[in-house]
């Protein structure tokens, strides 16, 4: 006849072991997202830990008070680097420091091109203004000078005109005049040539004295 162990079922026994993987699992969890938490935002966790532990603590299963402290040190420390880095906010670097030296001669730098092509273009203007300037006399020397003759010929264009007034009066009273026609001129040569004839006529008359 063989043998056969009986298994016992105790219940007890059962619901502490879950609760204690619960418990231990749980506490991984926790471990897990604390290291993978940056240091700057670890003290914004402590609240939740804290409430975690406090439901976990009454489940009286097993003795967390060396965890319990183990966090209470790490949010005691968070809490001193949030503080020390609320101290240094005002403080800069050595490496943020030279950066920020390097940044402004670069700006310096920049300014100074900038401003040396400004006082060239201001230079260069000033040439240009000069010369415009002397251009500018000329240009009104030139003026006063074609004033004085624009004067001098509007005087000569009056003059004219009076001439041509006159002479267009003289053209208009030519309208009435009498024209010479060919019997007129046949007229006048026939008595030119009677006058001619009765001054040889005069010339060569000679006085009878027998």
């Amino acid at each position: 006849m063989t043998n056969t162990s009986v298994s016992i079922f105790e219940g007890k026994s059962i619901v502490f072991n879950r609760k204690k993987e619960f418990i231990l699992g749980l506490w991984e969890d926790i471990c897990n997202r604390i290291s993978k938490t940056h240091a700057e935002l670890l003290s914004s966790y402590r609240e939740q830990v804290t409430e975690i532990f406090e439901d976990t603590k009454k489940a009286n299963i097993i003795d967390l008070s060396p965890l319990e402290c183990l966090l209470d040190s790490l949010f005691k420390l968070a809490a001193l680097y949030d503080q020390e880095r609320s101290n240094l906010a005002d403080k800069t670097s050595q490496g943020e420091k030279l950066e920020l030296i390097s940044k402004a001669k670069e700006r310096l730098e920049s300014f100074k091109l900038e401003a040396s092509e400004k006082v060239k273009k201001v230079s260069s203007s000033e040439k240009k203004l000069k010369r415009v300037v002397k251009k500018l006399q000329t240009l009104q020397q030139e003026r006063e000078n074609l004033q004085g003759v624009i004067e001098v010929t509007q005087k000569e264009v009056e003059e004219i005109q009076t001439k041509v007034s006159a002479v267009e009066t003289e053209v208009s009273s030519y309208d009435n005049i009498n024209l010479l026609t060919d019997e007129d001129s046949a007229n006048l040569e026939e008595k030119k040539k009677n006058l001619e004839t009765s001054c040889q006529e005069l010339i060569n008359y000679k006085f009878c004295l027998d």
